[in-house]
């Protein structure tokens, strides 16, 4: 999957474009500023954005090609971006967030929950997280996504997988994207904001 993502994000100078995920950027409008981990960014453009927008921003991916983007962006819009290449099973932030978003980032049906466990571990306590991605629906559309239904997010799944959170927001929707070149269209979607128990 490495040689995949690099060879995606070497051959389009914004595979998913520059601006952030429209979900995330209205979600983190909404809180105060604080410190954010971005798992599975990609590009960097969500963590550019949370960057311009005044959080500490932390990201990180599977992707080396993704990444040194990130960092270029960020240098050129002249923000400050901790983001790093890693294994999302091997990632090991050190320290807690305000904000972990989840944006896109569908694991194989035998590794999801344990990721999502992962990602939950990072949340300071009273910290939110933030979760975009497909649900089954969107096999239909042709605006991206795993083309493997069982990576695609169910509201049941999300709400097993996040239990020792406190679920604010959980729901499937269907969305216009607008992403770049592979996330463009109609799109069905399953959203999650949920908070860690302070």
């Amino acid at each position: 999957m490495k040689e995949f993502w690099n060879e995606r994000y070497g051959a389009e100078e914004a595979a998913y474009g520059k601006e952030p995920n429209a979900f995330l950027a209205e979600q983190l409008a909404l809180l105060t500023p604080g410190s954010v981990l971005l798992p599975c960014d990609g590009e960097g453009r969500n963590a550019l954005h949370a960057a311009r927008t005044g959080w500490d921003v932390h990201s990180f991916d599977y992707s080396s090609e993704g990444v040194e983007k990130a960092q270029r962006w960020a240098a050129e819009a002249d923000v400050t971006l901790n983001a790093c290449v890693a294994d999302a099973f091997a990632f090991e932030p050190g320290r807690s967030f305000d904000v972990v978003a989840l944006v896109f980032a569908h694991m194989p049906a035998d590794k999801r929950q344990a990721f999502h466990h992962r990602a939950a571990s990072w949340l300071r306590p009273g910290g939110t997280l933030i979760l975009e991605g497909f649900n089954p629906d969107q096999l239909q559309f042709t605006s991206g996504g795993p083309k493997d239904p069982s990576m695609l997010f169910t509201e049941a799944m999300l709400r097993e997988d996040f239990a020792e959170l406190d679920i604010v927001r959980c729901e499937l929707a269907r969305t216009e994207l607008s992403e770049g070149p592979f996330h463009q269209g109609p799109a069905a979607v399953a959203r999650l904001v949920a908070k860690r128990p302070a």
